[in-house]
């Protein structure tokens, strides 16, 4: 019998692909994950396809698209789940997360596990009511809700040195685990670090690697808009630094993680996973936002994974996988039989870690739960706190072919093609040149709708367009968020100045 193996996997939030040296980037400090690439096989197509942040976990943990999308919502009890079925085979399960949409409002993503750690404070979470009399921000205007930055303000305001941040608090409490629980048999350790998401504040010693001379106005975490319409191109620059430079404290961090598996003896019977979700426009597209269709700078994801045996060390992969490929996947590795209750959607992808295999999938469908906007402009969702840039009509899907990507709104004429060999910014629409390729990725799309069970109303949506076709009622979560009240609601409790 092969010996037991354990498995880590950790997630960094809006890490851009290709905010990674080993991925071909010349400027981006990331020593840590570079030599990981080395060690680990490199996914170089792994799309999501839920987005964003929760659906994105969904996807994941149950290895399915949902129906076939999943929408923002709290987990379902009647799912079965990766690492319920791993606790039930026998592996000690542990979340280490400061993701606060996991927990907070019952969303119960600490269910399956059995235990969980939580370092508290990040964005949404409300875990401070002190009061402050006075802040002042210049630029306000820039910035991310008034709420949203007391918020910020009121948890982080006594910060001083580096161990204080999110993400190596999370990467500390996680080294801190495995040093108490290397001893057993086997463990299934998810860690989900918030950061690189905004709000982009690492120390200042971080931010020197990229912009140490700048002078100007510090838009740490920007609102969800059109680049043009509040910043200007050298603050924009900015941001994008403030990312890089988050990037790199998180890549600091992760070294911790991986000389603690390398100090407890782990090494050689431990597989470990680093990946993303997604990542964020910083006026790619002229946007400061991850709203609108899924660009590659958003929808491709880092996955690279070390096998302790060196299986696939250094291989990088070219087959489009998904999200939903990672549950039977490790289910696979780990030998753990996956119920027929999973109703598994996804495919393993650990065949892959020894041969490569360009006809895995044919094409990645990544989205937003389909909905409509009856503006063109920046919509506020006054039942969520959250913010997103729109077009007016429906929500696209991406999809991602061996070549080209399509941009799939059920409105024909809004259609977006790119070749990515020849424009991998993704700048021009080629869908009146190539509308054969078009119509063959649409193909896919209908495809991928009808074998995941969507709802008659999304298939005829994309097959037949928007005639006719009526939002569905929004679920009973968010009907009982209206009728309850914002779940994000937080009061000021002091003045901020701009």
């Amino acid at each position: 019998m092969e010996k037991p193996m354990n498995i880590v996997v950790i997630m960094n939030d809006t890490w851009r692909y290709d905010h990674v040296g080993a991925h071909g980037n010349d400027w981006i400090h990331t020593p840590v994950l570079d030599q990981f690439a080395e060690e680990s096989t490199v996914f170089e197509r792994q799309y999501c396809g839920s987005f964003a942040t929760i659906p994105i976990r969904h996807d994941i943990w149950k290895g399915r698209f949902g129906n076939p999308i999943h929408d923002w919502g709290p987990l379902d009890w009647e799912s079965l789940t990766l690492p319920e079925v791993l606790r039930k085979s026998g592996y000690v399960t542990m979340l280490i997360h400061d993701t606060p949409h996991l927990i907070n409002y019952g969303y119960g993503f600490d269910r399956p596990f059995h235990a969980w750690d939580m370092i508290r404070g990040n964005e949404v979470d409300r875990m401070r009511t002190d009061h402050f009399k006075e802040w002042k921000l210049d630029g306000f205007d820039k910035f991310r809700s008034a709420e949203m930055m007391a918020l910020y303000h009121r948890q982080t305001k006594d910060w001083q040195l580096e161990e204080d941040c999110w993400a190596p608090q999370v990467m500390d409490a996680t080294c801190k685990w495995l040093e108490r629980n290397s001893d057993h048999e086997k463990f299934f350790l998810w860690v989900d670090s918030f950061d690189p998401h905004e709000p982009w504040d690492p120390p200042q010693h971080y931010v020197d690697l990229y912009d140490k001379d700048y002078d100007g106005l510090s838009v740490f975490w920007p609102r969800y808009d059109r680049t043009e319409n509040f910043l200007t191109p050298r603050e924009q620059e900015h941001v994008a630094n403030l990312f890089a430079a988050e990037c790199t404290m998180c890549d600091r961090h992760i070294g911790r993680v991986l000389d603690t598996i390398d100090r407890q003896g782990l090494r050689d019977n431990t597989i470990v996973i680093i990946m993303s979700d997604h990542g964020h426009y910083l006026g790619d597209h002229g946007l400061q936002s991850k709203s609108g269709p899924l660009y590659e700078e958003v929808s491709r994801q880092i996955m690279m994974v070390r096998h302790p045996d060196g299986i696939g060390a250094g291989k990088r992969v070219q087959a489009l996988v998904q999200p939903a490929d990672i549950a039977p996947s490790l289910l696979e590795l780990s030998q753990v039989a996956t119920p027929k209750d999973m109703d598994i959607q996804g495919r393993s992808w650990a065949s892959l870690l020894k041969k490569d295999n360009t006809n895995f999938r044919t094409a990645a469908v990544s989205a937003t739960y389909p909905t409509y906007s009856p503006t063109t402009g920046f919509i506020k969702d006054e039942d969520s706190n959250t913010s997103r840039w729109s077009d007016q009509g429906w929500t696209s899907m991406t999809v991602t072919g061996q070549r080209y990507t399509l941009m799939d709104f059920p409105e024909r004429d809004r259609w977006l093609l790119f070749d990515r060999k020849t424009d991998p910014a993704m700048e021009n629409n080629i869908v009146k040149d190539l509308p054969e390729e078009a119509e063959i990725l649409h193909a896919e799309l209908i495809k991928f709708l009808q074998a995941n069970k969507a709802p008659q109303w999304m298939v005829q949506l994309w097959s037949d367009g928007p005639e006719g076709i009526t939002a569905p009622e929004p679920s009973e979560f968010w009907k009982n968020v209206r009728k309850r009240g914002k779940p994000h609601a937080n009061p000021l409790w002091g003045n901020i100045k701009g």
